[in-house]
């Protein structure tokens, strides 16, 4: 059979792999399978009688000894005992237990799980991957040979459906043993359901959708944390047999039961952040369990640190290596006066902030510490203090980096041949910003104490070279007769007069040969205004991807400012976006200061005038923020944690990681709870007109400080009768919600 594998587990003595074929068909195969781990005698000596105790315990299926490398970039060999257990249920107590034995020494694949070991050793194949497997008549594996489907932009046909549940509790945190679930909303491919009756009948009515729909992909919120867990405990306490997977299990079965009743199909998360469904979509996740070498639920969850660690660990097992313990690479032992001239992070070059810049390309490095990591060989074990060692070997860390650099490139690429709202779009889109993060976190991580592999001295290596190569590129576009306008780390906006826009991407390739770093042409404005830190300081700090400007396409663009916030409300950033708009809506740089600005604070008062009329619909005037953690350990009613709580005080349900919606409706009240209310609680057309309007100022001085603007200067908001008219809309709403209470 052709087609994908969905998920990969080990069941005590065997390993189950499930595909997707072609034709939609799941398919479940076995193979044998027990786990193993590599154990260093403590001496010569102890070899012979270790070999012996081991050999002596019934739940060890073999040992014998095996020649393999023990230290990242050594050249020698070492002979290891290698210890194969018969089944993973006893496997972390043998390991446990050996680690013990006085004639043990250091242990080897320990930190592997089972699943880990079977991926790098046995299978050798990544998760999500497409391949042809041949089986016999009880479905246990002959064969496995991948299938190259690397230039595919559409992610694997997995099945999937969506699903949230509501728990009648009015406590912050629901007890699955008293407190029922009230609904259940289910998205499936074609139609949306809602489960609302006795309980028992909404967890039978789950049990026969996801029966007929037969989903590869189970997508949840907090699907891990609550959900899931959250459902088979009621459904345990009720006595109803719930069975989310494919294979059944017995509704007796207590241990791990999230496991054992979701075998088949994949559990993933549903949040705004993280590695999940809704951040990084389908082919973003296969993106990340193929480099990781991880089953997608796994890779989809896992840190970044730990995905990383995992595609290293592969890599080098294939190498001959084995794995030690990760107790994260010691600090080299250096002066202070060394670890300050090294330890600088990426170099920024400021531009006098407020002056209106016409005509200026931004030039951006395409990955650059990604290149430099392979252009230079930086890597854990090529970086010393003194320098960079060669190696005869190639090193790991560009080795892991060059492939899936060369990857996310090629979809960034291929993006451009289609149109943003196509489907070849938001995959390679997914795709490129999936393996961005990776190639990302493989520098971020280069140095930390929590890689198995660290090396801080070839984090600050990368530092340094990137600085190096702005340098250069400065200097080169200086003799080239461009002025410098801004730069930051990857980054450098340049200017000249008259120069065209094929010049700029002249030059931009002219540098990339120079430096060995590809750079491009990422933006061309026709103006750019660098902005203060803060619009109330005097004006001096340093701009850093804090500006505004107008491409010359006419269309605006900002960076750093409330109109890039998740948390800002929509009115603000149609506001922001247009207020740039109508202030380079001029001929000249000289203009905007004058006749630009002028148009500008117009626009301002008459927005105001708009938002004091009460007509902005609900949907602008919506604030989101996350929960970042659980509702009951906030010590402050934060405006987002007030909505909440107002939703948990109408038995609804509200967990960590939720986005919760808000309107301001009376932001001085003395009373947290009654300043906001979460947009489904939102009953009339009333909302808090000053403190929009307060956004709205707040917004248009980020934007027009530098040109003396403050918002004492509004008339149509700081006049004694639009005060007064303020304080009675205040009274009258005060007085309004005292009788609703």
């Amino acid at each position: 059979m052709e087609g994908w594998i969905l998920d990969v587990y080990t069941l005590q003595n065997e390993a189950v792999v499930w595909l997707q074929s072609e034709e939609g068909i799941p398919l479940r195969l076995n193979e044998p399978y027990s786990p193993s781990f590599y154990l260093l005698p403590k001496d010569k000596d102890s070899e012979k009688e270790l070999f012996w105790i081991l050999q002596q315990h019934q739940n060890i299926k073999s040992v014998f000894s095996e020649d393999k490398y023990t230290k990242l970039g050594s050249t020698q060999k070492r002979t290891l005992l290698r210890v194969i257990v018969d089944d993973d249920l006893d496997y972390n107590k043998i390991k446990e237990a050996t680690k013990k034995l006085p004639q043990a020494g250091k242990l080897y694949n320990g930190d592997l799980i089972p699943v880990q070991q079977y991926l790098f050793t046995q299978l050798k194949i990544a998760p999500t991957s497409k391949v042809k497997a041949k089986y016999d008549a009880k479905n246990q594996v002959k064969s496995v040979i991948m299938i190259d489907d690397s230039n595919e932009i559409e992610p694997p046909p997995f099945t999937t459906i969506f699903f949230n549940i509501h728990v009648d509790s009015s406590s912050l945190i629901p007890n699955p043993r008293q407190d029922p679930i009230n609904q259940i909303l289910i998205k499936t491919v074609k139609d949306t359901i809602l489960l609302q009756s006795k309980e028992s009948d909404v967890l039978q009515g789950l049990n026969v959708i996801v029966k007929e729909n037969d989903p590869d992909l189970i997508v949840c919120p907090q699907c891990y944390s609550f959900v899931i867990p959250y459902l088979l405990k009621r459904a345990e306490v009720l006595d109803v047999d719930l069975q989310l997977g494919r294979e059944g299990s017995n509704s007796s079965l207590k241990r791990n039961a999230l496991f054992y009743r979701t075998q088949g199909r994949v559990l993933l998360d549903y949040s705004p952040f993280g590695c999940s469904f809704e951040h990084w979509g389908l082919p973003g996740l296969v993106e990340r369990a193929r480099f990781s070498f991880l089953p997608l639920g796994i890779a989809s969850r896992w840190t970044s640190n730990r995905v990383i660690d995992s595609r290293n660990c592969y890599e080098l097992i294939k190498r001959g290596y084995v794995i030690p313990e990760n107790t994260g690479k010691y600090e080299y032992v250096r002066r202070v006066s060394d670890v300050v001239n090294r330890d600088r992070g990426g170099l920024i070059i400021a531009s006098m902030i407020g002056v209106v810049h016409e005509n200026v390309a931004e030039l951006d490095f395409e990955s650059q510490y990604p290149h430099l990591i392979v252009r230079d060989m930086l890597s854990y074990e090529t970086v010393i203090p003194q320098g960079v060692v060669t190696n005869e070997e190639e090193a790991l860390l560009p080795h892991v980096t060059k492939s899936f650099l060369d990857r996310r490139l090629k979809f960034k690429r291929l993006r451009r041949r289609y149109s943003k709202d196509s489907k070849e779009w938001i995959w390679c889109d997914q795709r490129q910003n999936s393996l961005k993060m990776i190639l990302v976190c493989l520098y971020g991580t280069s140095g930390c104490c929590w890689n198995r592999f660290g090396n801080v001295v070839c984090f600050e290596e990368i530092n340094k070279r990137s600085r190096e190569v702005l340098m250069k590129t400065k200097n080169l576009l200086q003799q080239r007769g461009f002025e410098v306008v801004y730069a930051d780390t990857d980054s450098i906006f340049i200017k000249r007069l008259n120069c065209t826009r094929q010049e700029y991407e002249d030059i931009a390739e002219e540098i990339g040969d120079a430096v060995g770093v590809p750079i491009a042409l990422d933006n061309h404005y026709k103006f750019l205004l660098l902005l203060p830190i803060d619009s109330d300081l005097s004006g001096n700090m340093e701009a850093q991807k804090h500006y505004i400007g107008m491409l010359t396409t006419g269309e605006p663009l900002m960076k750093g400012i409330e109109g890039r916030r998740h948390d800002t409300p929509d009115l603000v950033k149609l506001f922001q976006k247009e207020l740039i708009r109508v202030l380079f809506d001029v001929e000249s740089a000289g203009e905007v200061s004058s006749t630009g600005y002028e148009k500008a604070v117009r626009y301002v008062n008459e927005f105001l005038k708009e938002i004091k009329s009460g007509e902005s619909s609900i949907s602008k005037l919506i604030v989101s923020n996350v929960l970042r953690k659980p509702l009951n350990s906030y010590n402050s009613l934060l405006p987002h944690v007030s909505a909440a709580v107002s939703l948990v005080q109408q038995h609804k349900t509200v967990r960590e990681g939720e986005t919760i919606n808000f309107v301001y409706i009376n932001a001085r009240h003395p009373n947290p709870l009654r300043r906001v209310t979460h947009s489904s609680l939102y009953r009339d057309d009333y909302y808090d007109r000053e403190k929009y309007r307060d956004l709205i100022i707040d917004a248009a001085e980020t934007i027009l400080s530098t040109f003396s603007f403050k918002r004492q200067k509004v008339g149509a908001v700081y006049n004694v009768s639009s005060i007064k008219n303020f304080c009675g809309e205040n009274e009258e709403s005060s007085e309004r919600l005292k009788r609703e209470e």
